[in-house]
């Protein structure tokens, strides 16, 4: 008796202690989590990029895929994101971590100058900060503050966007209404709390080995 008293304790403290440190969606990292240092991750501008070096007040993760059709789909509103806020102090990065051919460095050049990326595309190939960040879909977003906390991760914004196989894009749930990534950097630079700090993200699976 004592035993499955004990047992049964036990298992209460685990599951506690899995969700004061994960999120609702997420099952590694929680709002207010420090950002996971990474160093010297290569980028398509032939430089290496590490934590340390970002300056700004506000940084923006985003773990993409070239081939996934849910990155095609809202490659350009990412675009427009960046430059919509150019003039702010916010540094977005983005990372791929997938292994296959068509998601690796190489392709990930191809695929930026394509889409005219304007921020940084870097290759997790250890594929750890994807992990540490506990991101599982291609595209997925992260939100930190000047302190490097976590403010807010998940989607882009209320309705994913797909890219067909004709090159159209359809948004899953209708005409977007809720930006959650510009309200939550929008939030996070004026010291607010973000109203809504975590969505389920959508999209590819990410490949982990």
């Amino acid at each position: 008796m004592t035993k499955t008293l004990n047992l049964a304790g036990l298992m209460i403290l685990i599951l506690c202690s899995s969700s004061i440190h994960a999120g609702q969606y997420n099952q590694i990292i929680n709002i207010g989590d420090a950002l996971p240092a990474f160093t010297q991750l290569p980028g398509i501008d032939g430089n290496q990029l590490s934590s340390t070096d970002i300056k700004e007040d506000v940084l923006v993760l985003v773990i993409l895929a070239n081939h996934c059709p849910w990155v095609k789909g809202m490659d350009q509103d990412l675009v427009q994101l960046v430059d919509s806020f150019k003039e702010q102090s916010v540094k977005v990065v983005a990372f791929g971590v997938n292994l296959r051919e068509d998601d690796r460095l190489a392709a990930m050049k191809v695929h930026a100058e394509k889409n005219g990326y304007n921020f940084s595309y870097v290759f997790d190939e250890s594929q750890q900060l994807g992990r540490s960040l506990g991101a599982t879909r291609t595209p997925e977003y992260f939100v930190f503050n000047q302190d490097r906390k976590l403010t807010y991760m998940g989607l882009l914004y209320n309705s994913p966007a797909k890219m067909n196989a004709d090159g159209s894009i359809r948004h899953i749930n209708g005409e977007v209404s809720e930006h959650y990534v510009s309200d939550a950097i929008k939030a996070t630079l004026a010291g607010n709390p973000v109203a809504v700090p975590e969505t389920r993200a959508h999209g590819c699976s990410v490949k982990y080995e």
